[in-house]
């Protein structure tokens, strides 16, 4: 099975997951390229499909949307996962535990991942924690992040984003066995 990895990044932390994720398929022995989507020229020759965008203001950047817009119908029902990252993932965050708990509980699914499950076959939509620094937020997130008791750093949950990569590498064994 060949596997594509295309991703949209802003500050080069989803390009980053992307990687790791790439580093667990090619452990498993599954082949793969890791691209940005504007790098993308064709889908052809793949088997599925994992799909990564950096989130801002609930919504995947442009180049994602524009991605699935694009090579939406050539996927067809081949096996997509897809992966967003902001500052609240499912088991990390930039804000404090009780406030991450309750964002994850108000969030919507981003838009653009909404669009990808009209398009594509989706498998999973995982929300990781990725890199907030002060100059990414300016003046009103630094507030924002202020008043909400967040810390600004790198929040990725390495091991979380390899226990996932790992599950997807499992599933296309298990399909391949079939």
């Amino acid at each position: 099975m060949s596997i594509l990895v295309a991703y949209a990044t802003c500050n080069g932390s989803t390009a980053e997951i992307a990687a790791r994720i790439g580093e667990r398929l090619e452990l498993a022995g599954v082949e793969h390229e890791v691209v940005p989507v504007e790098g993308v020229v064709s889908v052809e020759g793949f088997d599925g499909v994992v799909l990564g965008s950096a989130v801002h203001s609930q919504s995947w950047l442009p180049d994602a949307t524009r991605f699935v817009e694009q090579f939406g119908s050539a996927i067809g029902d081949r096996p997509v996962w897809l992966f967003s990252v902001s500052s609240v993932g499912e088991t990390s965050s930039v804000f404090g535990s009780r406030m991450a708990a309750a964002m994850r509980r108000m969030r919507p699914e981003p838009r653009g991942v909404e669009a990808a499950r009209a398009h594509l076959q989706v498998g999973d939509h995982r929300n990781f924690a990725g890199v907030v620094e002060p100059e990414m937020w300016g003046r009103a997130g630094d507030v924002f992040i202020r008043l909400l008791r967040g810390r600004y750093g790198d929040r990725r949950d390495w091991a979380d984003i390899t226990s996932w990569a790992d599950l997807i590498a499992g599933s296309l064994a298990s399909a391949e066995a079939r």
